[in-house]
């Protein structure tokens, strides 16, 4: 179970050459370190093309942990298609329910 999930970033590389890049960041405190953290896009996507919502994933890797709260960070990269619409903002659900929103996605170019 996830208690906590800050810093979440993105920002969109625009930098020529094509093609373009998608990156978000967050942090997310779990139950012990080995725990790790991806993201994957979410399916079905919704109704507004230019908002991007993705599945937060735990998964315990095999082995004895120590029990105490850790602090992983987690990563996601998309290369965008040709005249792809680019994204205005980010929803990040885990378990069906949103944890997290980012509306502010610079654009590196």
């Amino acid at each position: 179970m996830i208690t906590n999930c800050t810093n979440w970033h993105a920002w969109l590389d625009t930098m020529p050459p094509k093609p373009d890049e998608l990156y978000v960041v967050g942090d997310v405190e779990v139950a012990n370190p080995g725990i790790k953290a991806y993201l994957t896009v979410r399916v079905p996507q919704g109704i507004n093309p230019a908002i991007l919502l993705l599945d937060l994933h735990l998964y315990q890797r095999p082995g004895d942990w120590i029990q105490a709260i850790t602090c992983t960070q987690v990563r996601f990269t998309r290369v965008l298609p040709p005249n792809a619409t680019l994204y205005s903002a980010v929803e990040i659900f885990h378990n069906g329910e949103r944890i997290a929103y980012i509306d502010k996605i610079p654009h590196i170019s």
